[in-house]
């Protein structure tokens, strides 16, 4: 939570020396920076890359529920259905809590390396730029996962590295804002870094970006992402333009041919101690699509449904519901997108790049352009589907974008923050008399109670 003092220090998790991919748990409680204890600095960001992916399996199982893209039937987990389905609204007592603690305790995981990193004399101002940098983009990345999930309720900006003094919310688009400013420093800080290498290796799911000056490149995507965000949701054309130059100095690439799935992925592997993708079908087989998927696939010139639907979708035999009675529909489409337990889930790849850029150029009435980029994605990724034509609004613009968002980013955690920042929620199918549709995550019943106690300015909004 925001007021939980400090950081665990024996929580965080270090890369074995003999892999970049294989995680550990050490147990370091109060180190000190030696001059030469690089190796600190090393499960310190270990740390950082672990526990933000500790979370992602979960929240894409969580909105993709939300968002009608997929169902969750676990037999031992019934709440997955009754109360993300079928109680509203939505509670706060625990189940339903998600993408709050370990984001914050991570952010302050993020700041303490900083801290750390600028005690350390052994670094080069360089070296310290490309932490600094490095530091403050995974910040970003774990704040903006709060406040999509919490979205008009708003959230904290600020941490309290050394009490437990509790930070007042603020509002949504001030977070968002928030975010974009602190990637841009990272941005001006990694440019800093010059020629040095960061004091630490990633895991390969940043390969081609595990240098500053790459790094940077993942920060700029980010940094168009937020601005896409943040001119759907009443910034504008300032935005949108800004968000244009972002991708450009981005690893966008639209040229013939290139690799769509190019970018930046949590990795997992088999090996003791690490962990596997929650999302794979063998570790969580009861993570399944929602039937309109399939039902609302364009068909290609050939007659067949958008390849993207074969490409990542399975028939199931026989059909699932969900555990108890009269609480789930039947569907027979399962997933094909994370085939075994190692499979990356990716935080950002190509594929949106180019969907961002056409989604700005939307903003901004570029409609013809827009187009080259969504019949670019069309051809490249569903198939011979027909070629769309130039919009002649920005809605029916819009409602084109939306399609190939929809499936060219199929469960990675999307689509219903998508429907929602265009105000579209209620297009996602009410699919029982009983359920009905997530517009925020609540803030967690413990953050609530904590904060009844404070001063009226730091109370939780939505308790």
């Amino acid at each position: 939570m925001t007021f939980v003092r400090g950081i665990a220090l024996s929580a965080l998790v270090a890369l074995a020396a003999c892999s970049a991919d294989r995680l550990n748990v050490p147990s370091y409680n109060d180190p000190a920076v030696g001059p030469s204890d690089r190796p600190l600095l090393q499960n310190l960001a270990s740390g950082i890359l672990a526990e933000q992916r500790g979370g992602m399996a979960g929240l894409i199982s969580n909105v993709g529920i939300f968002g009608r893209e997929s169902y969750n039937y676990t037999g031992s987990e019934p709440r997955n259905v009754t109360l993300f389905l079928s109680t509203f609204p939505l509670d706060n007592s625990g189940f339903t809590n998600g993408q709050w603690d370990p984001r914050f305790r991570n952010i302050r995981n993020a700041l303490n390396l900083i801290t750390i990193a600028e005690e350390a004399s052994f670094l080069t101002d360089g070296e310290k730029n490309a932490v600094r940098g490095f530091a403050n983009t995974m910040r970003a990345l774990d704040l903006y996962y709060v406040v999509a999930t919490r979205d008009t309720i708003g959230a904290p900006t600020a941490i309290d590295l050394v009490g437990n003094t509790a930070q007042p919310f603020v509002s949504r688009d001030s977070v968002y804002r928030f975010i974009s400013a602190t990637l841009d420093l990272a941005n001006t800080q990694l440019s800093a870094a010059g020629s040095a290498t960061f004091p630490f290796s990633l895991t390969t799911g940043f390969a081609g970006f595990s240098t500053p000056a790459t790094f940077r490149q993942f920060n700029r995507a980010l940094a168009a992402r937020m601005l896409v965000y943040r001119g759907t949701l009443g910034c504008g054309a300032t935005c949108f333009n800004a968000a244009l130059t972002a991708v450009s100095e981005s690893f966008i690439n639209s040229a013939a041919g290139a690799d769509l799935r190019r970018g930046v992925y949590h990795v997992y592997s088999t090996s003791s101690g690490d962990a596997l993708n929650g999302l794979n079908n063998a570790v969580s087989p009861d993570v399944i699509s929602h039937p309109s998927i399939r039902t609302d696939a364009q068909l290609q010139t050939t007659g067949q449904p958008d390849a993207r639907l074969a490409a990542k979708t399975r028939t199931l035999v026989p059909a699932r519901t969900a555990p108890g009675a009269n609480l789930g529909i039947p569907t027979d489409v399962g997933f094909n997108i994370y085939p075994d337990q190692a499979s990356p889930i990716p935080i950002i790849r190509n594929e949106e790049l180019i969907l961002l850029r056409a989604e700005a150029n939307i903003g901004l009435s570029n409609f013809a352009a827009a187009t080259t980029d969504l019949n670019y994605i069309r051809e490249s990724a569903g198939g011979a589907l027909t070629p769309l034509a130039v919009p002649t609004s920005a809605n029916e613009a819009v409602t084109a974008l939306l399609y190939e968002r929809r499936y060219s980013l199929l469960l990675e955690g999307h689509r219903w923050f998508d429907v929602r920042r265009y105000g579209r929620i209620n297009s996602l199918p009410l699919d029982l008399p009983t359920h009905f549709r997530v517009t925020v995550m609540p803030v967690p019943q413990a953050e609530c109670v904590f904060r009844a106690t404070q001063p009226q300015a730091l109370r939780a909004p939505g308790c």
